[in-house]
């Protein structure tokens, strides 16, 4: 095998990030595209693997890559094959992804919920524990969530656990894209940033929210809003860390001094909140992309 190197992917609502992981955990050739170029077209999965296709096609100088590890903002069946649910990225709904990636490209493919390898990378950037609960929690277009237990992902009965992002609030009848009402990720993620600033704030462009108007009620709700997810599972599950990143967290001026503190005023008293270890991811478009070398390797080893 000359080139061990992974493909990895970090599939957003908003963005498509591509690149090749080495086992140095380097990238190269990194690229990012629209999400929507994707899955706006007529077949969502063959536009994929024509992107993969071409872009592998443009950086083969030194042999195929060994392994493709895409993360999707998507509920992932218990055996990380099929998507149950992908909300913020249409059209791949029931697909065996994984099945057909690999008749497409005839490269081994694995794949997971996006969060899941942005976790993996901030386990390894942030050196957090093997032992016990490590969680975290991706606030971008939509929220995405992963747990790690014991060094592994935790993934549910069905491959739907860390959906922490719907739960009800009781605040009202806002329609989700699960088809639920009233789930907390509807007051807290890019979408609802989306609609308030145009709701509230439409002269002001969204990147500048937080540098205008992050004293006002609007704004301060919506980092309260953020808190309440975070909270509900670092009850449950009183972990030896969690982390907090994506586009919304890393926006110009976001107040992260707040969230923590709303995190902290909601935990459950002495404990977990006493002694919560909270990090914030860096902010990179590599992180997904790395953390899906991180597991793909990993996966390679153990073959």
């Amino acid at each position: 095998m000359v080139n061990k190197k992974i493909l990895g992917m970090d599939i957003g609502g908003t963005n498509l990030r591509m690149g090749l992981v080495d086992e140095t955990l380097s990238v190269s050739c990194l690229e990012v595209i629209p999400a929507r170029q994707v899955y706006q077209s007529d077949n969502t999965p063959e536009a994929l693997s024509a992107v993969i296709k071409d872009y592998i096609n443009r950086h083969q100088d030194g042999g195929r890559p060994l392994m493709i590890a895409a993360g999707f903002p998507s509920v992932v069946d218990k055996s990380r094959r099929r998507l149950y649910s992908s909300t913020n990225f249409p059209g791949l709904d029931g697909v065996d992804i994984v099945g057909t990636l690999e008749d497409s490209l005839g490269i081994p493919a694995i794949i997971d919920h996006d969060a899941y390898y942005l976790l993996a990378y901030d386990i390894r950037q942030f050196h957090l524990p093997s032992s016990g609960a490590v969680t975290g929690f991706y606030f971008g277009t939509g929220m995405g969530n992963a747990i790690y237990i014991n060094g592994m992902p935790f993934t549910g009965k069905n491959g739907a656990a860390a959906e922490v992002g719907h739960i009800q609030t009781g605040l009202s009848s806002r329609p989700c894209s699960c088809g639920n009402k009233g789930c907390i990720e509807m007051y807290c993620c890019g979408k609802a940033l989306e609609q308030l600033q145009g709701t509230c704030f439409a002269d002001t462009d969204i990147s500048e929210l937080f540098t205008k108007w992050g004293d006002t009620r609007e704004l301060d709700e919506f980092v309260r809003y953020m808190s309440v997810p975070v909270v509900a599972e670092i009850n449950i599950l009183d972990p030896e860390a969690v982390v907090i990143g994506g586009g919304i967290v890393q926006m110009k001026d976001f107040p992260k001094e707040k969230l923590v503190q709303y995190i902290l005023e909601h935990a459950r008293k002495p404990y977990p909140a006493d002694n919560l270890e909270i990090y914030f991811s860096a902010p990179s478009p590599k992180n997904g992309i790395i953390g899906a070398g991180i597991v793909g390797f990993d996966r390679l080893q153990s073959l």
